[in-house]
């Protein structure tokens, strides 16, 4: 294992929503319809989950909002 790449974590729906700020799970789902969020990846018996490092990268790369 390459110890100089971050872990990256496994993350159900409900941590995205935490992590985001959403409040409903259609939310995000039409954020993925619109190709607007990271999509998941899916880890097997139809259960989906998204990397912990992909939400935190788009999060990032949100534009600032300015109060002038």
């Amino acid at each position: 294992m390459n110890t100089n790449q971050p872990i990256s974590l496994l993350l159900t729906i409900d941590d995205v929503l935490r992590m985001t700020g959403y409040r409903s799970r259609s939310s995000i789902y039409r954020l993925m319809k619109r190709s607007q969020i990271p999509l998941p990846i899916t880890v097997g018996g139809g259960r989906v989950r998204w990397r912990s490092g992909d939400i935190e990268h788009w999060l990032k790369s949100l534009p600032t909002q300015s109060y002038r």
